[in-house]
């Protein structure tokens, strides 16, 4: 009985440690933002997505960004008028201990 309460407790903290929402990307076309979206692999739960996207986030040429474990992609949005190089954010994916891919859109 105890062994079975452990497993539930075990299971109940997993998956609260990957149930974490994901931050939306804002859809603001007056706001000129460049979209960039880049691979990523290694991510495999929300709570992958929302611990790449807290740090990618920090970046201050970046207005908000969305990442999809399932799609392994990272979508950027960059602040107009701002100098962002991909080497920047290839440093970030793999600082959040993931594989950076290549840059598959501008």
């Amino acid at each position: 009985m105890k062994f079975a309460k452990i497993i539930i407790i075990f299971i109940t903290i997993f998956g609260v440690a990957c149930s974490s929402t994901n931050k939306t990307v804002m859809e603001d076309t007056s706001a000129n933002y460049e979209t960039r979206i880049y691979e990523v692999f290694g991510m495999d739960c929300p709570g992958c997505e929302s611990g790449l996207c807290n740090l990618i986030d920090k970046i201050e040429a970046v207005h908000s960004s969305k990442a999809s474990w399932k799609d392994k992609r990272l979508t950027v949005m960059v602040k107009p008028d701002q100098n962002l190089s991909d080497e920047d954010i290839l440093k970030a994916i793999i600082d959040s201990n993931f594989t950076a891919g290549k840059r598959i859109q501008n």
